[in-house]
């Protein structure tokens, strides 16, 4: 009887925190396994159709899967890893104004290295997207659903001991939303408000 065995590398870890999603600087140990291992790490991607996007500066990486519009035939057989789900015009909101948030950020003079928003000022910025409501308490838990959402997406972190008060916007949206694309998904977002005025 054949047996199976089981052999782990000492970037497995790494590799499992890809397949879950995106994986930070800030989480040391897994993180310092990447760099250690990246040849190995994109080796192994490579061999099931994904590659790995790394940003060291920004601190983050993440797995893309080729759709095969760039003419890979081969990209084109293979299943789906993560199927795509379109995101809710809320959240899809919430997303860019955070995005246009983090490019403020950039652009000032600031001393942080982290873009730091409270739940107060994200209710702020969403506020003029959507049309005036008598029922604030209901307009609130919109809003709140879409900032959880955006937190299981890992665009928003939730900060310790602040009881869901204040986010840190994480970089990976600078990757997700290019600055050049900002602009098209914002018309985009004016467009679909029209048409449902």
């Amino acid at each position: 009887m054949m047996t199976n065995e089981i052999i782990v590398s000492d970037y497995a870890p790494a590799i499992i925190k890809l397949l879950q999603g995106i994986l930070y600087d800030d989480d040391d140990d897994d993180w310092g396994k990447l760099l250690n291992n990246e040849q190995n790490v994109r080796e192994y991607f490579g061999k099931i159709g994904l590659r790995l996007y790394l940003d060291e500066a920004e601190g983050y990486a993440y797995l893309q899967q080729p759709d095969g519009d760039d003419g890979d035939e081969k990209a084109k057989t293979l299943p789906r890893l993560v199927k795509r789900l379109p995101l809710s015009y809320e959240v899809t909101v919430l997303c860019v104004l955070l995005r246009e948030k983090l490019l403020e950020f950039n652009n000032s003079t600031s001393d942080s290295t982290r873009c730091i928003v409270s739940k107060h000022q994200i209710h702020d910025l969403m506020r003029p997207f959507f049309p005036e409501q008598t029922d604030e308490p209901k307009l609130l838990k919109k809003f709140d659903e879409s900032i959880n959402r955006v937190v299981k997406l890992h665009f928003l972190k939730e900060l310790k001991n602040t009881e869901g008060e204040s986010y840190e916007i994480r970089r990976i949206l600078k990757a997700k939303i290019p600055a050049e694309k900002l602009t098209e998904i914002k018309k985009g977002l004016e467009a679909y408000d029209r048409s449902n005025a």
